[in-house]
């Protein structure tokens, strides 16, 4: 039976110092899974990979200069930093959402729609997740971030084998 943890690890916040906008802490340049939680939308969830946090951000932390967006707009933004672990290894997922051979990013995408019941804003990846594990799917939600907005985990969920979420 393949188990996968999603550690929430970090929480980084959106900082403007002068027009230059930062996360703070600054965010590492490590392959992960990243959720961005935007307050102020009705949709408030963004889940992505990256193989470097670091250059990810870097290009949309610039439009977000360029577009002017003040402080108070970036104090509804916040970025989680989420490690993945499949049966007791920590994987690294790749920029096509693969870690351990599973779609984690897809599976991620799911639980939030299908078992948390919240809106998501990306548009792909959205239809329902197969486990093709050939087993028993389990996997678990952490936090070790802190304070997350909506996060009233940890939570534990099982999909059969062949199943859909």
């Amino acid at each position: 039976m393949p188990i996968v943890n999603f550690n929430y690890l970090r929480q980084y916040a959106l900082i403007n110092t002068n027009g230059l906008i930062q996360t703070v802490p600054a965010l590492p340049s490590s392959s992960r899974l990243y959720v961005i939680y935007n307050n102020s939308t009705n949709r408030p969830y963004y889940i992505g990979t990256a193989v470097s946090l670091k250059n990810r951000f870097s290009p949309r932390l610039e439009v977000i200069r360029e577009m002017g967006f003040d402080q108070n707009c970036l104090d509804e933004i916040l970025i989680f930093e989420i490690q993945i672990e499949v049966d007791g290894k920590f994987r690294t997922p790749g920029d096509d959402g693969i870690a351990g051979g599973i779609d984690v990013e897809h599976l991620l995408i799911r639980t939030y729609i299908n078992s948390l019941n919240e809106n998501v804003r990306n548009i792909q990846k959205v239809t329902p997740f197969i486990n093709n594990t050939g087993a028993l799917l389990s996997w678990n939600l952490l936090n070790s971030a802190g304070n997350i907005p909506g996060f009233g985990g940890p939570y534990n969920f099982n999909l059969a084998a062949s199943a859909c979420l």
